[in-house]
């Protein structure tokens, strides 16, 4: 009996390392902008949104629980175009971005 300690460590340690891969970890909180905090430069269709940072660069929109990708960065994973929320192609939401990677740390 005196290997059944030392194995069912090893069956739990082993069973947390391959499910500690797949918790998803929150990179940044995020902050809430709104049309208000820019006037005239809010590109977007809806008042408010979430912004956050992931990894090392990608910077999301959230709106409506559908988060898009507003730099090239968040473009190659998995969001959906910014384009589908922008209200006015003309406004430059290079400010949106600029926030977004204050949270990145940039």
């Amino acid at each position: 009996m005196r290997w059944v300690a030392p194995v069912l460590a090893s069956v739990v340690g082993l069973s947390f390392g391959f499910t500690a891969g797949f918790i998803l970890l929150p990179d940044q909180p995020g902050i809430e902008v709104s049309q208000s905090q820019y006037a005239n430069h809010w590109p977007f269709e809806v008042g408010q949104a979430r912004l956050r940072c992931e990894g090392k660069g990608a910077v999301i929109l959230t709106v409506g629980g559908t988060d898009y990708a507003v730099n090239g960065m968040a473009a190659s994973n998995r969001y959906r175009p910014i384009q589908a929320v922008i209200i006015d192609p003309k406004i430059d939401f290079g400010p949106i971005i600029s926030r977004g990677l204050t949270l990145c740390k940039w």
